[in-house]
């Protein structure tokens, strides 16, 4: 065989592998390119398909949020309500035994002392009834109030039975009109006590009330 031929069939052969190897390229290629978009479609739909789980999620958490915020609403409204009504039913009591202890101020007369002591423990009763629903502070105060009001009770008491016993002459010696006026001071100092805290007290509740 010539040399001619042999160069001629070289040819033929690398002309046929390389037109193989420029299909295979294509096929490759093609192949490549699908295989890539379908990995990408793949992961589009896995993310989308995540996104839209976690934008439920997040709906649902919202509503919820959302529903309980309502119900934390008309709850604290329903509180609000009730403690408004409170604190006024309160201060009417609390004016009410102020006057009775101012009525025994301007006089101590023994057949007021009872009702006063009857007042006093409703009042505390009433503060002790609702305690759910009044501020620690304010709770507080109405406490101290309540024994500056027994205090006042207790010294009206005791200037009651000094004038008695001066009247029937029992004990002259032993008690002088110098304990009188001091009894009637620390009366006063006590009424001068309740006067002002019952003013902060209701400082407070116009404070509580107005939100």
């Amino acid at each position: 065989m010539k040399w001619i031929e042999y160069f001629k069939l070289a040819s033929a052969f690398f002309v046929s592998v390389g037109g193989s190897g420029v299909i295979i390229i294509a096929l490759a290629k093609w192949f490549g390119g699908f295989l890539s978009n379908r990995l990408l479609d793949s992961y589009n739909n896995k993310h989308e398909s995540e996104l839209e789980t976690l934008k439920n999620r997040y709906a649902n958490e919202l509503e919820r949020t959302k529903n309980e915020l309502e119900k934390a609403k008309l709850q604290f409204a329903r509180y609000s309500e009730k403690q408004f009504e409170l604190y006024n039913d309160l201060w009417r009591v609390l004016l009410y035994t102020k006057q009775q202890a101012d009525m025994l101020w301007q006089k101590a007369d023994p057949s007021k002392i009872p009702s006063f002591s009857e007042q006093i423990r409703l009042t505390r009763k009433a503060i002790n009834d609702n305690l759910l629903l009044i501020e620690e502070e304010h709770y507080n105060k109405l406490i101290q109030l309540i024994e500056q009001f027994e205090q006042f009770q207790f010294g009206k008491l005791k200037l009651i039975d000094i004038r008695i016993q001066i009247e029937e002459g029992e004990t002259v010696q032993t008690i002088t009109e110098e304990d009188t006026k001091n009894t009637i001071q620390q009366n006063k100092a006590t009424k001068d006590r309740y006067d002002e805290l019952i003013m902060d007290i209701g400082k407070s509740f116009r404070n509580q009330i107005k939100g």
